[in-house]
Parts: structure tokens; C-alpha cells; sequence
């Protein structure tokens, strides 16, 4: 089929299905989209909440817990214990299709009905306050840990131990404010790196060692400010920057950003990558418009953060380990030829699911375990099963729910956002697509205002100790105001505090005391990253006529070159 263009049913702009794509939906046998790769990418990410956590209460043991969903949000929640055991039975709450109701009405009453699971935490142990959590242990405040240990407020951090405030990462190890780096040791403030350890403030640097305030370095050893330096002089030098101290670590902060933007990047962060656009990509190959991929991640389109063999497969949210044949997906885990469904693990011919896990032939299902044919909850015979199916989805055609802002959903959408268990302000879309409280209302999205907390702090965060040395141990005790105040768009907490772990991390590691809450700590990081959406923009190299698409906008500062350049000048 030839190249179409089309205009998106929901913010009209247009967009492109390539010859490519029609073969994709037709060997999957789904409906081409009608909505842009960006606002199907939006309309995920509202369907996935976002480090925002709430109290409230289990309502099958009646424990207080801490919960991804507002205490006023109409679902049942259970804590992870009772979550997980024999106390309840999915197919309790399975009820028969109704021909005369959209899918997706039925769907939301279903959802409301079935218990839900406060915070996702898989064969974790000793992990407070933290969601999406698999295979961790002794974890704080994490997101997104997998197979982790002794993490403290950390997103997506990967086969990793000992890390404090440091995200996207995969075999760190004494990382603190380290971002989208692997195989790194003992660093910090470290962003894009590979294979660094003992080494402070770099960038898109790889094989260092003792390096401080370092850009594009490849294998070196001993240099400051990418200046080289004898091992005596560096030890020298490096008692001028101690970062046991707030000041001086603010003053490295504001020196190593200077040199960030006077110094030529490469138009993508990119590590073994063939046929390959978009950025933060590694080791991935014929993929297009993919943004944080990591280890065999092939022949897919419209990726957002998702590794460990994916192939063959379009509009994936955080999925990995193993998938083949998704499409329009969040948070799937070994899953095959699954559509349209959001977070679960172990599914195969699965559609319209959410939070099932080992299972397959489900349509329309929640929190279902080992089963097969079932419909909405419902089990069915293999001949019932097939039977039905089929009926439904013509059903979704002939009767499509209809959102607010009269975008109609047939079969082939993904869930509508006003039917997700967060606002836009609560979900993952906030993060990489921020409005303010009006944007987003003025698009037809929800919010929710945050509660005044009304924290009785006991020390503002201007009269902490300059020195880790002089933290007494009854820091700890202490309620911090966060030096931001609310006053900023990264969902501020207001108030935090030290726990004993996070202060001997700190004092291990020679680490001034951080003036922001973990939420604005997180903001503050993810600065630098770039939005997954590409741009057609000429290499800024005078001598150079090179085009290429880089995730970088033309209002950003960074100067940026092709990779023909970079390699030249860097590697």
C-alpha cells in the first residue's frame, strides 16, 4: 500500500502512514490509527500514573497503605499482600458483554469493581513507598526498580545497586545524581555515560575514570574540566572541588553547564545503533522514532523508554524483556502479540487487558492470573471464546465511544484518557508534555489540585550544614522545607526528609545534603534530556552541510553536530 496522509481526530494536525506501517497493521489485523503517533503517545502516557502517592486504607484487611490512586478515585484497592493472594477471585467480578453499552463503558464499570493492586510491587522485599517494582529489595521511594538493591529515590533503575537520586540507568553502582548512564561506579552527576567510575559531572563520556567536569571524553583518565592532568596534580586539584560541600558542588554545577553548552554534542545519544532515529538509544536496529532503548530492541517504531528484546512491534510505553508483535502498549513484560493494553506480564493474544499477567485469549480483562478465554472477566470455552470476539470488535465499529472533545474510539484505539485512574497533572504524560493547570484543561484533560499539606517543617533548607561533616545524626528527625517552595512545575512536596540509610549514603559518599524534595530533585535531572519528538536541523559545524533529525529543538542551546563531525573532533 502506498504512503497516506492523515489528519489526527484529535488535534487535527497532520501526520503519515508509510507503506511500512499498513504492512505492520495488516499482518497484526488491526485498523490503521486515527490519532498522530504524538497524541497516541500522550493518550499512553495519561494511562500510567507518575510518582505521586497517596495514603489510604487496604479495603480487604483494612491496613493503611501507601497508593497510586487518589483516595477518592472510585476503585477498589488492595495492599500488595492481599493483592496478591487467594482472598479474591478476578472471575468474581466478570460480567457478560452488553450489546447495547460502548466497550469501553463496559470496561471502566469493570475496572471499578475489581481490586486493584495500591502500588505494583512483583517479588520485592523491604520496598517503602515505591511502585512498579520488580525484583528489588531494601528500595525507597523508587520507580520502576528492576532487580535492584539499596536504591533510594530512584526512576527505572536497572540491574542496579547502592544509587541515590539517579534514573534511567542499567548497572550502577554508588551512583548519585546520575542520568541515562550504564556500567558506572562511584559517580556523580553523571549524565549519558558508559563504563566511567571514581568521576564527577560528565556528559556523553565513556571508559573514564577520575575525571571531573568532563564532555565527550573517550578513555582517559585524570582530567578536569576535559584537561589533562598527572595523577598528583589531579589529586590536587580535586581538594579544590569537594563536594562534601553544598557550595561547592553548586559552584562545579554552574562551571560544568557552562562548558555543557559552549561544547559541541552529537545530534543523538546513540551506542550501536543501525537504521536507527530518534535518542538515548543503544544497542537497538531498524527502529524509527525511538526514544530510550536499550539491548535488542529491533525492527519497532514509536518507542518511549523500552529494552531487553523488543521486536517487531509499534507504540510501546516501558515494555521490555522479551516482547514480540505489541502495539499500543504500557508496561508489558514478556508479552507476545498482545494490543491495546496496559501493564501486565506473560501474555500471549491478549487485547484490551489491564494488569493480567500470565494468561492468554483475554479481551477486555483486569488483574486476571493463569487464565484463557475470557471476555471482560468472564470465562468462556474455547468455541465461545473465538465466537465472541470477533462480534465485539465489529461491535466497537458499529457503536464507538464517543471522549469529550468528540473523539470517537473504534476498535484499533487505544483506551480513552478520560477514562484512566489519573489526571493529566498524576500521569507519566505530565513528565515528558508539561501544561500548566489551564493547558491542559483548555485541551479537555483533567487535574487534579494537589492538597495543601500544611507541614509543620522544623528547618528550612537554607539553614542545613554546608558540610556532610557537620550533619548531626538527628537530621534525621527533622521535617525540611524544599528550597523551591511550590514555586515550579515539578510537583513539589513542599517538605522532606533524611532517612538513616539516605545519611550514610551521603556521608559515604561525601555528598552535601540535597535543599530539594525527591520530586524536584527529579525535575531538576531530567533537564538536560531531550522530548521524544524529532526535528530536521543542519549540523552547527561551519564547514559542514550535513541534515539530519535530532530530538534536540532549534530554541535549545546546545550546539549540536552530526555524527561525521563529532567523531572527527571527540572520538
Amino acid at each position: 500500500m502506498k504512503q497516506a496522509d492523515k489528519a489526527c481526530q484529535n488535534c487535527k494536525n497532520k501526520f503519515v502512514i508509510e507503506p511500512e506501517d499498513f504492512n505492520f497493521y495488516e499482518n497484526i489485523k488491526v485498523p490503521p490509527p486515527t490519532f498522530c503517533p504524538d497524541c497516541r503517545l500522550i493518550r499512553r502516557c495519561i494511562n500510567m500514573g507518575n510518582r505521586i502517592l497517596y495514603k489510604d486504607t487496604c479495603e480487604l484487611c483494612g491496613k493503611s497503605i501507601i497508593s497510586s490512586y487518589h483516595p477518592d478515585s472510585p476503585y477498589t484497592i488492595y495492599c500488595s499482600p492481599c493483592w496478591w493472594s487467594d482472598k479474591w477471585n478476578p472471575l468474581d467480578y466478570g460480567q457478560e458483554y452488553d450489546f447495547k453499552k460502548t466497550f469501553f463503558e463496559q470496561f471502566q464499570d469493570l475496572t471499578s469493581k475489581v481490586p486493584r493492586q495500591a502500588t505494583t510491587l512483583t517479588k520485592s522485599t523491604n520496598c517503602r513507598y515505591c511502585d512498579a517494582t520488580i525484583n528489588s529489595k531494601n528500595c525507597y521511594l523508587n520507580f520502576g526498580s528492576y532487580f535492584c538493591e539499596d536504591c533510594l529515590y530512584c526512576y527505572t533503575p536497572l540491574f542496579s545497586r547502592t544509587c541515590v537520586d539517579s534514573d534511567f540507568g542499567a548497572n550502577m553502582d554508588h551512583a548519585y545524581e546520575t542520568y541515562n548512564s550504564d556500567n558506572v561506579h562511584n559517580t556523580k552527576f553523571t549524565w549519558f555515560s558508559e563504563e566511567c567510575f571514581d568521576s564527577s559531572f560528565l556528559f556523553d563520556c565513556k571508559g573514564c575514570s577520575n575525571c571531573f567536569g568532563c564532555i565527550n571524553l573517550r578513555n582517559k583518565k585524570y582530567y578536569i574540566w576535559n584537561e589533562p592532568y598527572s595523577k598528583k596534580e589531579y589529586e590536587q586539584k580535586m581538594q579544590e572541588w569537594d563536594l562534601g560541600s553544598y557550595e561547592i558542588s553548586k559552584k562545579a554545577m554552574k562551571q560544568f553547564l557552562e562548558l555543557y553548552y559552549k561544547t559541541p554534542r552529537r545530534f543523538a545519544w546513540m551506542t550501536n545503533a543501525v537504521n536507527v532515529t530518534g535518542d538515548n538509544i543503544k544497542n537497538t536496529k531498524n527502529c524509527h522514532h525511538a526514544f530510550g532503548t536499550l539491548d535488542g530492541v529491533e525492527n519497532c517504531k514509536y518507542l518511549l523508554m523500552v529494552g531487553l528484546n523488543i521486536k517487531d512491534s509499534y507504540d510501546l510505553t516501558f515494555a521490555g524483556q522479551t516482547c514480540e508483535l505489541l502495539y499500543e502498549n504500557i508496561g508489558s513484560i514478556r508479552n507476545q502479540k498482545t494490543f491495546f493494553c496496559n501493564g501486565g506480564a506473560d501474555l500471549i493474544e491478549c487485547e484490551y487487558c489491564n494488569t493480567c499477567r500470565e494468561s492468554r485469549y483475554l479481551f477486555g480483562c483486569i488483574c486476571m492470573r493463569n487464565k484463557k478465554h475470557c471476555i471482560l472477566n468472564k470465562q468462556y470455552s474455547k468455541e465461545e471464546y473465538s465466537a465472541l470476539v470477533p462480534k465485539i470488535k465489529q461491535h466497537l465499529n458499529e457503536m464507538p465511544y464517543q471522549d469529550k472533545r468528540g473523539n470517537e474510539y473504534t476498535y484499533g484505539e487505544f483506551f480513552p484518557d478520560e477514562i484512566s485512574p489519573w489526571t493529566y497533572n498524576e500521569s507519566y504524560a505530565y513528565q515528558w508534555f508539561p501544561l500548566t493547570k489551564e493547558e491542559a484543561l483548555q485541551k479537555g484533560y483533567r487535574w487534579r489540585d494537589r492538597e495543601k499539606q500544611n507541614y509543620n517543617t522544623t528547618l528550612e533548607a537554607n539553614d542545613l550544614p554546608n558540610h556532610i561533616k557537620d550533619v548531626p545524626d538527628t537530621i534525621t528527625k527533622e521535617i525540611i522545607e524544599c528550597a523551591d517552595k511550590a514555586k515550579c512545575n515539578h510537583n513539589c512536596t513542599e517538605a522532606f526528609k533524611i532517612i538513616p540509610e539516605e545519611l550514610n549514603f551521603y556521608r559515604h559518599s561525601n555528598v552535601a545534603l540535597p535543599r530539594l524534595c525527591p520530586n524536584c530533585r527529579y525535575g531538576k535531572r531530567i533537564e538536560l534530556r531531550t522530548q521524544p519528538k524529532l526535528w530536521r536541523r543542519k549540523c552547527e559545524n561551519e564547514e559542514c552541510e550535513n541534515e539530519f533529525e535530532t530530538a534536540y529543538s532549534p530554541e535549545r542551546k546546545e550546539i549540536i553536530w552530526c555524527q561525521e563531525c563529532y567523531n572527527n573532533k571527540f572520538v
